[in-house]
């Protein structure tokens, strides 16, 4: 019945709320001695699975990968920035704190509209 915007950024907004922890976490450990920075892999996977398509014989086969991707942590192993080795610049993850949050603004609002079109067109205004 829905369109595929919705899982989309249902997708899109889950990855953004696993940022949000991610980056809370690392500067919850930013003091913490040899720390390592943590980070979320999406995209890269997302132009990855892209490339990929697979064949359907039947209508209620899989589509493609990208039904099946799913955000990575992964750990920052290169970088340090104190003495202590901790690898959390505490600036720039809230920085990164601060785009993400008006990234899930836009999706959520995105999510919105989808969802107010089809209540305009189910109503029959």
């Amino acid at each position: 019945m829905f369109n595929t915007n919705f899982h989309t950024l249902k997708v899109a907004m889950d990855v953004s709320m696993l940022r949000q922890s991610v980056h809370a976490q690392n500067i919850a450990n930013a003091e913490t001695p040899g720390y390592r920075r943590k980070y979320v892999v999406f995209e890269d996977l997302l132009r990855q699975a892209s490339k990929l398509r697979l064949t359907t014989t039947h209508e209620r086969h899989i589509s493609s990968s990208q039904s099946l991707l799913q955000a990575k942590v992964e750990v920052d192993r290169q970088s340090f920035y104190r003495n202590d080795q901790s690898g959390v610049d505490v600036d720039y993850e809230v920085a990164q704190m601060v785009a993400n949050g008006l990234r899930y603004e836009v999706l959520a609002r995105l999510m919105s509209k989808n969802i107010e079109y089809y209540n305009t067109v189910l109503r029959g205004v």
